[in-house]
């Protein structure tokens, strides 16, 4: 299945009634775009871009200076659509639904943030409606080796079966770096529910496999989120 995700930050003067309507575009997309075999979007649960809009523009960390902590903020809002191939991919970046959703996101979202990963897996359409999805994108460093990436990609592979409250857990790459804001790759694991994530926050196996992307990765850009699928 190739899985198209993004993510994306509202924009500072976002009201909640165009957030619904950003939303709302999103679950009209399954509907309006026929290539698209399975849909999942939602709203981040801890907090997503709101501890950065509290904090003046003055008073923020500036990324570049992010790298020992990770990230300041989580994004906002997750769209993944599945599909069955390249050829429903580009099918579905020339729909007319599709750019009028994207026109309108690109007026309350933060669009030089956006977050892109266009990835391959195993398996049927990853969507278990109701349940918990985290996802992370990373960006390697420059310098990174074969090995550092593999390594990465292991230790966060198996947490499958390690840590209690997985469910399942996928890692992908991405095979698309058009979009200047595109990420090299993806964790995506599901949870019973929220009190599952945070306790595999906690988990020994987890931080060893932050540790490692930290080593890795320009840690300080990570794009996460955590949302319940298939909600709005």
């Amino acid at each position: 299945m190739l899985r198209h995700s993004v993510f994306f930050v509202w924009g500072e003067h976002a009201t909640e009634q165009q957030k619904l309507v950003a939303l709302k575009g999103l679950a009209y997309l399954s509907y309006a775009c026929p290539t698209i075999r399975c849909l999942d979007f939602g709203t981040d649960l801890l907090g997503g871009s709101k501890p950065l809009l509290e904090a003046k523009p003055w008073e923020r960390t500036p990324l570049w200076r992010a790298s020992k902590s990770g990230p300041v903020f989580n994004y906002d809002m997750a769209l993944h659509e599945d599909f069955d191939d390249l050829e429903g991919l580009t099918a579905y970046n020339a729909d007319p639904a599709h750019y009028e959703v994207g026109v309108y996101n690109e007026t309350i979202d933060r669009e030089e943030q956006t977050a892109r990963v266009d990835w391959w897996y195993d398996g049927p359409s990853r969507l278990e409606k109701g349940l918990i999805r985290h996802s992370s994108m990373f960006v390697w460093r420059d310098e990174a080796t074969d090995t550092q990436k593999d390594d990465v990609r292991e230790v966060f592979g198996s947490l499958n079966g390690v840590v209690p409250t997985v469910r399942s857990l996928v890692v992908g790459d991405n095979i698309n770096h058009k979009s200047t804001t595109s990420y090299d790759f993806i964790i995506d694991a599901h949870f019973s529910d929220l009190a599952g994530f945070e306790a595999c926050r906690e988990h020994p196996a987890y931080r060893e496999a932050l540790a490692l992307a930290v080593g890795a990765t320009k840690y300080e850009w990570t794009a996460r989120i955590t949302h319940r699928m298939a909600s709005g």
